[in-house]
């Protein structure tokens, strides 16, 4: 009897230490994935939320069209663009664009003031980090 209870002890002291030591599922780098490079077409406005006198200008991509495979992107109405160093929305201002990138989900943009939103506002829109820009057309709808 005291030979089986040795036995058990020792099983669950193994286990013990073997639970220890495998990763759990929540921390086994879950942050750590890049995201996911996608293109989206809209209009290149000014942001109209933006604080004056920051800087460089900012930008918001409206009314973005629906990306196929109808995945929550489909509902997104605008982003707050970020373009990479070597990218210039300025030269696309009102512009119909193809713009490649990826969605920063913790860089969302919240509301600065009590203002209504408008299409050319930041207010509450995901931020995307742009890295190429192609126009469509030189004009929005």
């Amino acid at each position: 009897m005291q030979n089986l209870l040795a036995v058990y002890c020792g099983l669950v002291v193994s286990m013990a230490i073997v639970a220890a030591q495998t990763p759990s599922p929540t921390s086994s780098g879950t942050g750590s994935t890049s995201p996911q490079t996608i293109t989206v077409t809209g209009c290149v406005t000014p942001d109209t939320m933006a604080t004056p006198g920051t800087g460089s200008p900012r930008f918001v991509l409206s009314s973005v069209e629906p990306q196929g495979g109808g995945r929550s992107r489909s509902t997104v109405t605008g982003y707050t663009l970020t373009p990479a160093a070597d990218v210039n929305l300025s030269m696309h201002l009102n512009h119909k664009v193809q713009i490649t990138g990826t969605v920063d989900t913790a860089a969302t943009s919240s509301p600065t003031s009590a203002q209504p939103s408008s299409p050319n506002t930041s207010s509450a829109m995901p931020a995307f980090r742009v890295t190429s820009v192609k126009m469509v057309s030189s004009t929005c709808p």
